[in-house]
This record gives structure tokens, C-alpha cells and sequence, in this order.
């Protein structure tokens, strides 16, 4: 990532937010300021060992400081497991400007929103903007247990403020609480607001492979999900092995099997702004002037990736022989 496209910030504090879950509140340096993000957008963190994380931001429209919510995973690979046990008020971060992969229709007559666990933190910020416009939502919130509920007192005072906001949490390691049904929840929405109801989801994989299969009859322009890591995609590439020429330079590199477009570039000098390598992030987005790309990303809509006019560096494959890229 160049130099334009970081901020320094110092970490102002950290708060418990539920069991496993701490928020981190960041502030620009002296004389700078922070660009006010859209609902569901989210940063990269730089951190000090060396890792990039991405984590959404708490409040729309913020600038003063931004606020993440950091789940600590028992699989760490060591981003939530520094940021829990290493990082302290007064340290300082790198970070990148923000971006929305995930963003939100403030149009919409009615907002149905899913969130699983940590999920809840883009949902979140949604909640608060379309309070702030005056629209109506339903949450559906989805942990093992309260104590696992970041926000939770937080979203039960925005629902309390409007007649048009709903609030619905399930805790399924309860004794008697039933799992979501995400099929009647979403044939019930669209009959309730006459299939003009907007849906996103954010959570853990099955919560969303569920919810991609409960909304596969609606208009995708109505469908809205964002994935932690990408969804594991069957290759039905032609070849596993192909040339991707870079347009602005000349150059041709053959890609192996074994490594993506994205390694290959950067082994030879090339630069190119990155940071997941999940197919996540959408900062490797790059053009396509030529050539059929395999989508793997869970970044691109549907008619993105039919368009074939971007791909994700990081990920994404070639159907043929070769692709000619805007680089």
C-alpha cells in the first residue's frame, strides 16, 4: 500500500464490549484528520508484527476518530490475538484510508439486516444511518450468548427510538432459543414489505451460504453479504497455467498454478496495492482489458463479475490462456 493511502493513528482507548470482543478506538495524529466513512465500510490495520487486518468501523460518518470491534479468534494468526493482548492506549498504527465493499442502499423503504457475531460490527454502523435518516429496519442478531453480544445495549436504545426499528436477538447456546430460519425470515420479509426490502448479511460462512440460498429468488440489487475470508470457489479455470501482460508496460509474466497473479507481479518488482490476499478487501481491484478472468472473490457483484471488466489481483484466475491487464 503507497504512502497516499495510509494515516497514521494513535490508539485514544480500549473497551470490552462482550465476551472475546474489545473495541479500539483510533485517532488521528496532532493537525491531521479522518476522512468520514460510509455506513459498512472498514480499514486496514498495519500492525507491528507485521500483519494487515481488516476491520469494519463502528460509526458512519465519524472523523474525529474511528472505532473498530475486534473479535479474538481461537484461531488467530495473530492480528486479533496483538491487538488483544499487545496492543495498549498510546500505541501507534498505520492504517488505510476507508473503503466500502459493503454498502448500504439508503433508499430502501425497509433494511433487513443478519449479523453472526463479530458480523455485527458493519450492521452496526448501518443501524445508526438509518436512524439518522429516519428509515426502517429489522435486525436479526445471532450469538451463542448474550455475554458473546457486543453493542447490544447500544442497538436495544436505537430500536427503542423509532417505531419502524425492530431488534431480534437469538442466542443459540440458550436452552430453548431455536436457530434462525433464514428461509421463512426472508419469505416473510419480502410478503411484509411487498419485495421491496433491502437484505444484508455479514457473519460466519454457514450463516451466509444460509442466507445466499434463502435469497436466491430476489433481484441481487437487493442482496447484500460481506465475508470475513472468501468462499471456497471450484476452479473451472481451462488452464492452470496462463500469461497476464500488463498494458501500460509490455510486459507478459506466465502465472503457475501454484502462485497468483498477485505473487507473481510482486517477485518482480511490480507494484501493486494489496492487502487481504483473501479476495476481501477489494484493494488488488485491478482492470481487465482483455482475456475471461475466474472470479474467486467475494468482493464483485454477480454483474461485476459477468461485466469481466476488474478482478482481484490476489485470488482470481484466468478461463484461458491469457489475460491483458490496465497495469
Amino acid at each position: 500500500m503507497n504512502e497516499q493511502e495510509t494515516r497514521q493513528v494513535w490508539v485514544r482507548g480500549i473497551r470490552i464490549e462482550a465476551e472475546q470482543i474489545r473495541s479500539f478506538e483510533l485517532c488521528p495524529l496532532a493537525g491531521e484528520q479522518l476522512p468520514a466513512a460510509t455506513a459498512g465500510a472498514h480499514i486496514d490495520v498495519h500492525l507491528p508484527n507485521g500483519l494487515v487486518r481488516q476491520y469494519s468501523l463502528l460509526h458512519p460518518g465519524e472523523s474525529k476518530a474511528y472505532m473498530i470491534g475486534v473479535n479474538r479468534d481461537t484461531a488467530s494468526r495473530g492480528g486479533s490475538s496483538y491487538l488483544h493482548e499487545a496492543a495498549k492506549p498510546g500505541d501507534v498504527l498505520t492504517i488505510s484510508l476507508p473503503r466500502n465493499n459493503f454498502p448500504l442502499n439508503e433508499e430502501a423503504a425497509h433494511s433487513v439486516l443478519i449479523a453472526g457475531g463479530i458480523g455485527i460490527t458493519p450492521i452496526f454502523s448501518m443501524v445508526q444511518r438509518l436512524n439518522q435518516l429516519g428509515r426502517a429496519w429489522t435486525l436479526y442478531y445471532c450469538t451463542r450468548t448474550e455475554e458473546r453480544a457486543a453493542f447490544l445495549d447500544a442497538l436495544k436504545a436505537l430500536a427503542a427510538t423509532t417505531q419502524t426499528a425492530h431488534l431480534h436477538t437469538v442466542f443459540d447456546q440458550v436452552p430453548g432459543n431455536q436457530m434462525l430460519n433464514l428461509a421463512e425470515l426472508v419469505q416473510g420479509s419480502e410478503a411484509e414489505h411487498a419485495g421491496a426490502a433491502h437484505f444484508y448479511c455479514c457473519g460466519p460462512g454457514m450463516l451466509l451460504q444460509g442466507f445466499e440460498q434463502a435469497t436466491a429468488a430476489i433481484p441481487a440489487e437487493r442482496v447484500h453479504v460481506e465475508y470475513f475470508s472468501a468462499p471456497a470457489i471450484a476452479s473451472d479455470a481451462a488452464t492452470e497455467t496462463f500469461s497476464v501482460t500488463l498494458a501500460r508496460s509490455g510486459r507478459t509474466f506466465q502465472i503457475p498454478a501454484e502462485l497468483s497473479i498477485l505473487e507473481v507481479l510482486l517477485s518482480n518488482g511490480v507494484s501493486v496495492l494489496s492487502s487481504c490476499r483473501e479476495g476481501v478487501c477489494g484493494s488488488c481491484e485491478t482492470a481487465v482489458l482483455a482475456g475471461e478472468p475466474e472470479h474467486r472473490d467475494a468482493v464483485l457483484s454477480a454483474a461485476e463479475r459477468a461485466g469481466n471488466r476488474t478482478m482481484m489481483l490476489c485470488v482470481s484466475r484466468c478461463k484461458g490462456t491469457s489475460l491483458t491487464l490496465d497495469l
